[in-house]
């Protein structure tokens, strides 16, 4: 349902706008510096009716990693891989997957894909599955390597691999945080050190 609003309200929300305290440049660089936002990746711009709004872009260098203990892992992959995907995480050791059907297309801009020797093609999207892996800074590299080499087939549709930081691990169950909360038992780390031993 609809309402309605009596026109001299807008005017009156926008006179507030014109009272509120603007702030100058020299308050807000030594504010960003204490969030870690560099000259670099952050500029100020003025907006109509407001005061300076930082205008936060990408890291321009090509070696930024952000930095984090945990990471997330998202692959999407072809169906029919996954199995071996699977198989290939439990060999170094990784058990916590997560797995969801999904539908799209990138590269193959949703054209016909191949399998079985195969083509098919329903609608311009294609299933997919995404895979998704939280594991500790130590262990990305070899989780996106395995789920490189299990999952390539070198022809386009194979998937892609997103990164993105996690800032905190909760076990619902205990309550614990952390290492402690993302570790599981028969893991990466129990069968190291079971092999040290």
């Amino acid at each position: 349902m609809a309402t309605m609003m009596k026109p001299g309200v807008i005017c009156t929300l926008n006179s507030h706008l014109n009272e509120l305290p603007l702030l100058d440049s020299s308050s807000i660089h030594p504010k960003l510096r204490e969030f870690g936002f560099s000259h670099r990746n952050v500029n100020l711009k003025q907006a109509r009716n407001a005061s300076l709004v930082p205008v936060i872009r990408a890291q321009s260098s090509p070696d930024y990693f952000p930095d984090s203990k945990f990471y997330k892992v998202e692959a999407i992959l072809r169906p029919w891989r996954v199995p071996q995907v699977s198989a290939g995480l439990l060999k170094i050791g990784i058990r916590g997957v997560t797995i969801s059907d999904v539908r799209g297309f990138g590269a193959q801009g949703g054209s016909k894909e191949r399998h079985g020797g195969s083509e098919f093609a329903e609608d311009n999207y294609v299933a997919k599955v995404k895979m998704e892996i939280v594991v500790s800074k130590d262990q990305v590299e070899a989780v996106v390597s395995k789920i490189i080499e299990e999952a390539r087939t070198g022809e386009i549709g194979d998937g892609k691999i997103f990164l993105v930081p996690v800032s905190d691990v909760i076990r619902v169950r205990t309550g614990e945080r952390g290492e402690k909360a993302e570790k599981m038992t028969g893991g990466l780390s129990d069968t190291s050190s079971a092999s040290a031993a």
